[in-house]
């Protein structure tokens, strides 16, 4: 029996969220949000990465089974393709095709948590505050399986991996076959220190992740980092550090710096020693207290102020002359959040102002209310910003 549409548009929705779509599939996803607009909204909530979790506890709660028999009665009756959105049919049959594919995806992103960081607050304008950023992590290893370091309760991760003083630390060596690779993904609302096998400390800032060795070669000591993340190098003149961050280079043999590659802009400070940053056939040596930048093919450098570019090593916001908009993303990062402009917020609005980290959210915008003319409100795990 030729299946019907309902389930071949649930069997697309599902490869659309992990492969790509033949053109006729397209056509066919692209009919069936048009043709009415709740269609499109339950497909964005199904893209939308942040509610895997709440739609996994959905369709466990979904007896699939009850759901074809009752597809199955009602067959006969089933509306036309472009008809109105109807629940009680389609969640249970994209419920079906999506539960296995949500839960890969729910993995992949990393990002489950053993608390809520929402807690009760005593505000007639807030209706709750948030909690900073915690330590949480997920490590990857070399074959593919994934630990949640959040939840590790043994000082003894593997053989050569430990927790050691609120961080993960690999036992000392040089490699001497081929490489074994782990990969360590800090969410939003995390942080992370790590201490690699040549005693090279790096901490990793929220939204990052950095890819290392389980033992470096004997040539070179290379990484890789998507996000931001704090070096503090182990001299070896015989063994240079390499970071790799979106097609820029920084070199070092001991020393301490920050990289932060969150975007195809790729900014290194540094603190103490020297570091040599390469990029697109161009190469720049910094000395402390200076900056690189690279991006499209220009490098360039100048003199940093650390107090700000060093300023979350330091567990610190340090905002000086920046707009809303970077600000806001910092807070995004740190706090697990979904922020919201009202229409009428200028995003380029300048901001100059300084606050611990290890706060909740509401002491922060309390500060950001008092040197700008913004209005703040915290709605769950949204932020909610206006003019005042």
């Amino acid at each position: 029996m030729m299946e019907s549409k309902p389930f071949i548009i649930a069997a697309i929705i599902k490869k659309s969220l992990v492969e790509k779509l033949s053109d006729e599939e397209k056509v066919l996803l692209e009919n069936w949000r048009n043709s009415n607009a709740e269609n499109s909204k339950l497909y964005d909530s199904f893209k939308d990465g942040k509610s895997i979790r709440d739609d996994l506890n959905l369709f466990k709660r979904i007896d699939v089974a009850a759901a074809w028999d009752n597809l199955e009665k009602k067959e006969s009756h089933t509306l036309p393709f472009k008809s109105k959105f109807n629940l009680k049919i389609w969640v249970p049959l994209i419920a079906s095709c999506l539960v296995v594919c949500f839960y890969l995806l729910y993995l992949n992103q990393n990002i489950s948590r053993s608390h809520s960081k929402i807690i009760a607050i005593h505000s007639q304008v807030h209706k709750n505050d948030v909690k900073p950023a915690s330590q949480e992590a997920v490590l990857i290893l070399d074959n593919g399986d994934q630990l949640d370091l959040t939840k590790a309760k043994s000082e003894f991760i593997s053989n050569n991996i430990k927790l050691k003083d609120e961080q993960l630390a690999y036992e000392k060596g040089v490699g001497t076959g081929e490489l074994e690779y782990n990969t360590l993904v800090v969410p939003k609302g995390g942080y992370y220190k790590i201490e690699l096998s040549d005693g090279s400390k790096v901490w990793v800032n929220a939204m990052s992740k950095l890819k290392f060795p389980v033992l470096f070669a004997a040539g070179e000591r290379s990484v890789e980092l998507e996000g931001e993340a704090f070096f503090e190098v182990t001299k070896d003149v015989n063994r240079p550090f390499i970071v790799r961050a979106n097609g820029t280079d920084i070199k070092v043999l001991g020393t301490h710096f920050n990289v932060d590659a969150y975007s195809h802009k790729v900014r290194t400070t540094l603190q103490e020693g020297k570091v040599e940053v390469a990029s697109a056939n161009q190469s720049i040596l910094l000395a402390p207290g200076e900056f690189s930048e690279s991006a499209n093919g220009i490098l360039e450098k100048g003199t940093a102020d650390l107090n700000r570019d060093l300023a979350w090593y330091n567990n610190e916001f340090y905002f000086k002359k920046d707009n809303i908009k970077f600000i806001v993303d910092q807070l995004s990062n740190w706090y697990d959040l979904e922020v919201r402009f009202e229409h009428d917020v200028n995003k380029n609005k300048i901001v100059t102002g300084s606050i611990d980290r290890n706060v909740p959210l509401s002491q922060v915008i309390e500060m950001l209310e008092y040197v700008s003319d913004l209005k703040f409100k915290i709605d769950g795990n949204q932020l909610i910003i206006r003019n005042k």
